[in-house]
């Protein structure tokens, strides 16, 4: 056979098999085949999060932030010593991470407190949020202390875009303006509240909005309850000492009676451990969603907050506190709507 005719069989050949819907290629050897190489990088980020576990994380944070507020509040009403409830508080929830460290067969400490050093920043603005958090509320009744921080979304908002780089557009920003209109007019027709517990509420959703944005940032570095541990450790012995050279710790010893201590420490351990279960749930929160859906469901919990503060602690609900409040969650349940809505169309 010569060459010309070889080459015109193995030509029919090939005509044939692909005819008959055969792929040579498929015939060969896996080892002989060439790779196909990937269209697009192959790296895949880490997994997102589910609706469930968002879901999950925003509700539990939300309902012992409000056990936290109102059992702070009680406490505060017995005596009014903020520093040492905190020192106090702070000190528990250090002795019961300790405690459960020491029982436990899967958790262990990893950051001693000498790490201080490398979280001096998280420790400084975690302590300087709470405290202002707590002077607000010893000074202004729950159901208005939801008006007085309403500025903890617009706060946050700017703090996202000079620190963390989040834009928000313009529609969004009308959930915003609705909600700064819910603290003017909660504000400006307020009679009951002297201005140090405006100021503080201005103030404490500034440093709120600080903590937020900072935690957001250590909760991915480091372990969660090691985070709590530290700043729970330095916390207590900063407000306790605060506390002894501010003479208010022994203002309390000397003015208050045993049935008044007995019910100002009860009232403390319990918000303790209100308090210890609300900081896992908040660090949790923080690292599954941004610091603006955080800053959402805080102030979306105000309306479930100022009614057990009426049926609880038996306070009044004035006409300019519910329309405060109310503008204030609209605006908040638009700016989520809206950057809902930014978000899909920026994934499409």
């Amino acid at each position: 056979m010569s060459k010309e005719e070889y080459e015109l069989l193995e030509t029919t050949k090939k005509d044939d098999d692909l005819a008959g819907g055969k792929d040579t290629a498929l015939e060969q050897p896996a080892e002989d085949l060439e790779p196909i190489e990937p269209v697009g990088p192959t790296t895949t980020g880490p997994a997102p999060v589910s609706r469930a576990t968002i879901f999950f994380a925003v509700s539990t944070q939300i309902v012992l932030a409000i056990c936290v507020t109102i059992l702070n509040k009680s406490a505060l009403n017995i005596l009014t010593a903020p520093l040492c409830m905190l020192g106090l508080q702070a000190a528990l929830s250090a002795g019961l991470l300790k405690l459960f460290w020491a029982y436990s067969t899967r958790q262990k400490q990893t950051l001693g407190l000498g790490s201080v050093f490398q979280l001096r920043n998280f420790v400084f603005v975690k302590i300087l949020g709470i405290v202002s958090k707590t002077y607000c509320l010893a000074h202004v009744p729950v159901s208005f202390y939801q008006i007085s921080r309403g500025l903890l979304l617009p706060f946050t908002i700017l703090l996202s875009y000079f620190l963390l780089g989040q834009k928000t557009y313009a529609f969004p920003l009308v959930g915003c303006a609705l909600v700064m209109l819910g603290f003017v007019s909660g504000v400006h027709y307020e009679t009951r509240v002297p201005f140090i517990g405006v100021f503080l509420g201005v103030w404490s959703s500034f440093t709120t909005a600080i903590e937020t944005v900072a935690v957001k940032h250590y909760v991915h570095e480091f372990p969660t309850l090691d985070l709590i541990y530290i700043f729970s450790t330095y916390m207590s012995v900063f407000c306790l000492c605060v506390s002894v050279f501010s003479h208010e710790l022994s203002s309390v010893l000397l003015t208050a009676d045993l049935l008044q201590l007995g019910k100002f420490g009860f009232a403390v351990v319990a918000s303790a451990l209100a308090n210890f279960l609300l900081n896992v749930a908040t660090f949790t929160q923080i690292k599954v969603t941004s610091p603006v859906t955080y800053m959402i469901s805080v102030a979306s919990r105000g309306v479930l907050q100022t009614l057990l503060a009426v049926v609880c602690l038996g306070e009044h609900l004035y006409g300019n506190r519910i329309y405060g409040i109310f503008f204030i969650l609209s605006g908040s349940i638009l700016y989520t709507l809206a950057k809902e809505r930014e978000r899909r169309m920026i994934a499409h």
